[in-house]
């Protein structure tokens, strides 16, 4: 009777161990899946920033090839041209043809927001309206959208000459100036699930 108590003792011992060895297991192996899960979350989440970032700077890339050098008159002559450019944004006007943009000669900000309620990263951000031909622009005529998302940096800078004579250079800043840039160059930092990656975009403005 001893004997087979001692057996049967062995044999619970001997099952308790081979749960406890299946569970450590198991517990390895969903903590495995959970990490390989957050990894392919981390890629795809990259990917969607990256896909929105290339569509982002195509849109802005068109709306400075068709930026229009408009020059207001003055009792001087034509003032300085309807683009203003600064490190955290520009605004310029573009010609639209309707595809997406209402048609016609449209005003574009293009900004970079900090942060987005007081998240780690920020967005840049642009805003269309319509020219005001005659009358003021009613509110619903301004469309706020973002451009790029989870940007935890952001500056633009130009390149060109300000004035007639001036030797082109790299600008922080584009105001007053007689002509649009040559360039406009975006330098950010994308965070892209994770890690932090740069990003430097030029765009060519055809009229200047």
């Amino acid at each position: 009777m001893i004997a087979i108590n001692a057996r049967m003792s062995g044999f619970v011992i001997a099952e308790a161990l081979v749960a406890l060895l299946l569970l450590a297991l198991t517990l390895g192996l969903s903590a495995g899946m959970f990490g390989f899960a957050r990894r392919l979350s981390q890629a795809g989440h990259g990917r969607d920033v990256l896909a929105q970032t290339v569509a982002g700077g195509g849109a802005l890339g068109g709306w400075l090839a068709a930026a229009a050098p408009i020059r207001p008159a003055t009792p001087a002559g034509p003032g300085p041209v309807l683009f203003e450019g600064r490190p955290d944004r520009l605004t310029f006007v573009t010609a639209s043809r309707g595809d997406v943009q209402p048609a016609g000669l449209l005003a574009v900000t293009v900004g970079f927001n900090g942060r987005d309620r007081g998240g780690p990263t920020g967005s840049i951000l642009f805003d269309v309206a319509p020219l005001p031909v005659g009358a003021s622009l009613l509110p619903d005529q301004v469309a706020r959208q973002t451009l790029i998302a989870r940007v935890a940096g952001a500056r633009f800078g130009y390149f060109g000459a300000l004035r007639e004579g001036r030797p082109a250079a790299w600008h922080d800043a584009w105001t007053d100036a007689t002509r649009l840039p040559q360039l406009v160059r975006l330098r950010a930092e994308l965070d892209l699930g994770g890690r932090v990656e740069p990003l430097d975009l030029s765009f060519r403005v055809p009229g200047s």
